[in-house]
Parts: structure tokens; C-alpha cells; sequence
């Protein structure tokens, strides 16, 4: 006759797991407890994302206007050089027509930047990815013309007035 000698363990192995289930709750607490938990920690994660897009979309703005302004302060001090130029009365006559038209453009230039800034201010968190496309395509074509109309300033004194190389 053969004995088996792990019968004793085996029932004792048994014995402990029932006992341990019988701690633990049913599976459906289980899982009620667990969807609870990871709720708890998706509303946490959501409200992390809110709050960081929010600044997100708030700093964005903020730099925009800050680029918008900057770009609106220069064109207000070329201005002002402008309306300096052409309260000078011994202007030549195509000085004075040159002027003008300076002044009409950046006038004109200065309007739109305005504009851009007042829909940046009043963009609301749902309408600035739409505004902020219009607002960076609108800000850029002034930019460069900006930029072509400091290139052309440099091309007729021959000097590198604003040290960009051109």
C-alpha cells in the first residue's frame, strides 16, 4: 500500500484559499470598487488636462498679443518718423509724395494689427483655434511687409538701419 504523503499539504493549501476568498468581497464589489478608483483618477486626469489647456490656450494668447503689440509699437514709431518727415517744409516734392504714401500704408498696416489684436482679446477658449489660424496667417503677412518695407528703407539710404544684414 502506497501513502501519499502531500495529501496534508494539498488540504491545507485548500483550506487556506477558501478561508482567504472568504476575507475578500464578491467579484462584483471588486469591480464596482475598481470602476470607482479609476473614476476617481479620470476625473482627476480630466480635470489636470482642463486646467492645462486652459493655461495652455491662455499663455498661447498672451504671447500673441504680445507679438501683436510689439509689431503695432514699431509701426506707430515709424509713424511717428513719418509725421515728422512731412511737417518739415523744405520736403521736396517726391519726398513729400514718398511720405505720404508711407504713411497711408502704415496707417493701413496699423489698422489691420489692431484688428488682430482685438480679436485675440476677445477670443474665447472654444473660438481660438480658429482665431488664432486667421490671426497668425493675418500677423504674417504683415510681418512681411514689415520686413520688405525695412529692406527697402536699407536699399535707398545704403545703409543697415535695422542691423539685419540686408
Amino acid at each position: 500500500m502506497r501513502t501519499h504523503r502531500n495529501h496534508p499539504f494539498t488540504a491545507a493549501f485548500l483550506v487556506g484559499g477558501l478561508l482567504f476568498m472568504g476575507c475578500s468581497t464578491t467579484p462584483s464589489e471588486q469591480k464596482a470598487d475598481t470602476n470607482k478608483e479609476l473614476d476617481k483618477i479620470e476625473d482627476k486626469m480630466e480635470d489636470a488636462t482642463v486646467a492645462r489647456t486652459e493655461h495652455a490656450w491662455e499663455s498661447e494668447r498672451a504671447d500673441v498679443l504680445k507679438d501683436l503689440r510689439d509689431l503695432r509699437d514699431n509701426i506707430d514709431s515709424k509713424l511717428a518718423e513719418t509725421n515728422v518727415k512731412l511737417a518739415d517744409k523744405d520736403l521736396k516734392p517726391s519726398e513729400r509724395n514718398d511720405a505720404e504714401a508711407l504713411k497711408a500704408e502704415l496707417v493701413k498696416e496699423k489698422n489691420v494689427v489692431e484688428g488682430l489684436i482685438q480679436k485675440a482679446e476677445n477670443a474665447t477658449d472654444p473660438t481660438w483655434e480658429s482665431t488664432r489660424v486667421e490671426i497668425r496667417t493675418s500677423s504674417d503677412d504683415v510681418k512681411g511687409w514689415w520686413a520688405r518695407l525695412k529692406d527697402n528703407i536699407d536699399k535707398k539710404t545704403d545703409a543697415d538701419k535695422d542691423r539685419d544684414g540686408h
